[in-house]
């Protein structure tokens, strides 16, 4: 018994051993699964807020079931087990479920329904691969833009669909608008190189409906004003409006954009504006301003009711129309609008003056002053600042506080030069009696606005004249004429203040400048005083031999008083003399003369006396308009110089000059002889002589003078040319002529004459290659003439050079069109030597016509000889 007892109680023991086993073994499985429930839960829960209903459904009941498969821990989670029951049992959304419902695109569908659906899918997606596929590959603008419509079309099928939202459909969407962005921009691109920027402005205007893209916002921004800007060219001004105000919706802070809508606003009638139904109410407020400005207060009035209709917080228009119900007197409404201003914008610097507007209207000079002390107290705006200073000293003058009106207005032309400031300070002082002050700020406000000095001129003018008067008592009177002078500018040339001065002016010794002053002033009585002092002054000048000073008085004096010519004769035609010496010794002989001839005239009897001063006046005008080439105007000077003295040197040389410039060559022969004989032959003047007795004709003569040259040794270039011309055609000696011409080229004479005689010589000597040869020279050497040319044209025929005698030939013909022989031996070479080829057979038959029809009868032989050939 005691043994079972042991055995019972091992047995025991081990089976509850087993127990506790099993049961920690069960326990753990518990937890697993509880575990395992649990995170179903959850996933169920993450399907139900991505509304995957279903999947969440099914992992809720698979928790639930393995829920129940718990023991213990089933009664000690029983809490969360039956808040799974509950949802599972309550949740519409799985109650739904669970009656077979589904949820698909945002609503539940039955089966059925879900069919249809898909169906209406299955063609969308078809629908959407038909747009895709007609979309073509692009090339054109023409094929961009109508890709663009396919997908624009296509996207507006999605949205319009029940599947808009719908994932699968998502990347469709994406794809589509990617599309229409990338094509729209390719568009823009495209019109933009076109230049049609309206076009291009509407695609980028499409890309942005689809996409914030700041620089396609600053492209389009750019359109709009490149085609305001082109508005404005063509007088659109509506369409330009329309445009900038486009630009100021993309960027509505840039406010470079505000001025470009002030001015095309003031091109376009306010009529035509209202016609446009514009919502923007800048434009309504500049409107306002602008009426405002113009004082037509009702339409500004009109124009900012409906800025602030369409923006009641718009502050620029509050503060107008403030502005506007102070001028009207509409207080009540004024101060609503001010208040508002106030609570809006307590430190805005207008408010607080429209404030202290609103008070100085209502006659509460005290309210006012303690805005203008806000805004005074304000420093980061100056000219803000300025307005309240000028107005609170425009406030304290009007108050008859000058200390204080002093102080602001002073204070605010530290700041700013304000005219109508000055103005105020000026006639504060003037007001005190502190002219000097007052003077200064006048001064200044003149100085910045010009128009005020009509309002000024008379305070001006007495502070001026009240100066000058107490200079004057005080003799200083230099400094008095300064003020009176000033007093003039400002009150106009007043009878007692010229007088003043003159007197002044007397007084401190200027009598010059004194006489002047008097002049101005009309009385018989000062006009034998200013004869005397003109005449002082014209022998105080000719003492100082000041001569163009002394000259100037005399004749003054004389003007006004001709009693007084003989006593200033002497001086004044001793200063003429003066005068014209010294612009004698300056070279300038023009002047001089007019002074001799001056003194001439104011006294006859010194003609005789200055008969060599104005002998030499002519002369030297005549030299330097012969240098110059004025040749005529030399002409008349030397004439005049002759007609007072004939026997000059230079006289006599530069009228033979002349002479011979004009090719009078008897008269350049008369005078060239007479200096000859009467001043001695010099070598140039023997050349001269020897050319024109050439030029005449007369060859013995010309031999004459060109021996004495070659017996002198000087010009034996042209001596020996005339010499051997004289040989040639008066002794008719070739040989004696060659000889002299062979020895005038050895010389150096370079002449296309000399060069013609030395070629005819050598071809009459039947030496034609050098008779050719000069008459190249002559021709090189412009000796181009008709003659030349037909004799070298005979030479290259006689050495049957046929070509260059035909080119010679038709050099002639040029320079004489009527030279019979020349068409007659130029047509004989075409037909004996001529190039058929280049048609110079018919050249040969024109020019034996014009031959025949000159009358050379060879060539009427020889034309009916060619015709017969031809």
């Amino acid at each position: 018994m005691g043994r079972l007892n042991k055995t019972t109680k091992i047995l025991l023991i081990l089976l509850g051993i087993s127990f506790l086993v099993f049961a920690g073994i069960h326990m753990i499985e518990e937890k697993e699964i509880y575990e395992l429930s649990k995170a179903m839960v959850e996933e169920g829960d993450r399907y139900y807020q991505k509304k995957e209903y279903k999947k969440a459904k099914t992992f809720y009941d698979r928790a639930l079931k393995r829920y129940n498969d718990l023991v213990v821990l089933k009664i000690i989670k029983r809490s969360e087990i039956k808040e799974l029951e509950n949802k599972l049992q309550t949740d519409p959304i799985l109650q739904k479920v669970a009656k077979g419902y589904i949820y698909y695109n945002g609503k539940w569908v039955n089966e059925k329904e879900l069919e249809a659906l898909m169906r209406e899918k299955r063609r969308l997606k078809q629908k959407i691969d038909v747009y895709l596929k007609t979309a073509k590959f692009f090339g054109s603008i023409e094929d961009i833009e109508n890709n663009i419509t396919i997908y624009q079309n296509a996207l507006k099928e999605i949205n319009n669909s029940p599947f808009k939202d719908d994932k699968d459909f998502y990347e469709i969407k994406k794809k589509l608008i990617g599309k229409i962005i990338f094509l729209s921009e390719e568009a823009a691109k495209k019109y933009t190189q076109k230049g049609n920027l309206k076009k291009a402005g509407k695609y980028y205007e499409l890309v942005l409906s689809y996409r914030e893209d700041p620089d396609i916002k600053e492209k389009l921004f750019n359109i709009y004003l490149q085609l305001y800007n082109d508005y404005l060219e063509t007088g659109d001004y509506t369409k330009a409006l329309s445009s900038i105000l486009k630009a100021k919706n993309l960027f509505p802070e840039r406010n470079d954009i505000l001025p470009k809508i002030d001015y095309v606003l003031s091109k376009i009638d306010f009529e035509e504006i209202q016609k446009e139904q514009i919502h923007d109410p800048y434009v309504y407020y500049t409107l306002a301003k602008k009426s405002y400005s113009r004082f037509d207060i009702p339409e500004a009035q009109d124009f900012v009711e409906k800025a602030l209709k369409l923006d009641p917080q718009f502050i620029p228009a509050l503060k107008l129309y403030g502005r506007i119900l102070i001028d009207t007197g509409e207080i009540a409404k004024a101060e609503k609008v001010v208040n508002k201003l106030l609570d809006k914008a307590p430190d805005d610097i207008d408010v607080i003056i429209l404030a202290g507007d609103l008070k100085l209207k209502k006659g509460d000079l005290e309210g006012a002053v303690s805005y203008y002390e806000k805004a005074e107290s304000r420093s980061e705006v100056k000219d803000k600042l300025f307005k309240v200073y000028k107005k609170l000293g425009q406030a304290y003058a009007s108050k008859g506080d000058i200390h204080k009106a002093k102080t602001y207005l002073l204070k605010a032309v530290n700041i700013k030069d304000d005219p109508v400031v000055y103005k105020s300070l000026g006639d504060i002082f003037f007001k005190s009696g502190d002219y000097k002050s007052a003077e200064k700020y006048y001064l200044q406000a003149v100085k910045i606005d010009k128009n005020l000095k009509k309002e000024v001129s008379k305070k001006l003018g007495q502070i001026y004249l009240t100066f000058a008067e107490n200079l004057k008592k005080q003799k200083k009177y230099k400094q008095a004429i300064t003020y009176y002078k000033k007093a003039v500018s400002y009150l106009g040339s007043r009878p007692e203040i010229i007088k003043n001065i003159a007197f002044c002016y007397e007084k401190s010794g200027d009598l010059k400048t004194a006489l002047s002053y008097y002049k101005k002033i009309k009385s018989a009585k000062l006009k034998e005083k200013e004869a005397k002092l003109y005449l002082s002054l014209g022998e105080k000048e000719f003492r100082k031999g000041s001569y163009f000073s002394a000259v100037k008085y005399f004749k003054k004096a004389v003007s006004i008083d001709r009693n007084l010519i003989n006593k200033v004769k002497d001086k004044l035609t001793t200063s003429y003399i003066k005068i014209g010496d010294r612009y004698m010794k300056q070279g300038n002989y023009e002047k001089s003369l007019s002074y001799y001839l001056k003194a001439v005239d104011t006294d006859k009897t010194l003609q005789e006396k200055l008969k060599g001063k104005i002998f030499t006046a002519y002369l030297k005008l005549g030299e330097k308009a012969f240098s110059s080439g004025r040749y005529k105007t030399a002409f008349n000077y030397l004439k005049k110089a002759e007609k007072i003295k004939k026997d000059n040197k230079k006289l006599v040389y530069y009228l033979g000059e002349i002479y011979l410039k004009e090719q009078n060559y008897k008269k350049a022969l008369e005078y060239y002889e007479y200096y000859l004989n009467n001043y001695g032959g010099s070598p140039e003047i023997l050349k001269k002589i020897s050319l024109i007795y050439a030029k005449l004709g007369n060859l013995r003569k010309a031999k004459e003078y060109a021996e004495k040259l070659i017996k002198a040794g000087k010009f034996l270039d042209v001596a020996n040319f005339i010499t051997g011309a004289y040989y040639y055609h008066f002794e008719k000696n070739p040989d004696n002529a060659l000889r002299y011409f062979l020895k005038s080229e050895n010389f150096g004479y370079r002449n296309g004459e000399l060069y013609y005689y030395i070629g005819r010589i050598y071809y009459d000597k039947s030496n034609y290659l050098r008779s050719i040869a000069y008459l190249t020279e002559a021709i090189k050497n412009g000796y181009k003439k008709e003659k030349v040319y037909y004799l070298r044209a005979l030479a290259y025929l006689k050495l049957k050079d046929y070509r260059k005698a035909i080119n010679d030939l038709s050099m002639v013909v040029k320079y004489n069109p009527d030279n019979a022989k020349a068409y007659y031996l130029r047509g004989k070479l075409y037909y004996e030597h001529g190039d058929y080829v280049k048609g110079e057979y018919k050249k040969a038959i024109e020019d034996l016509e014009k031959a025949a029809a000159m009358g050379i009868k060879e060539a009427v032989t020889l034309l009916d000889k060619v015709r017969t050939k031809k």
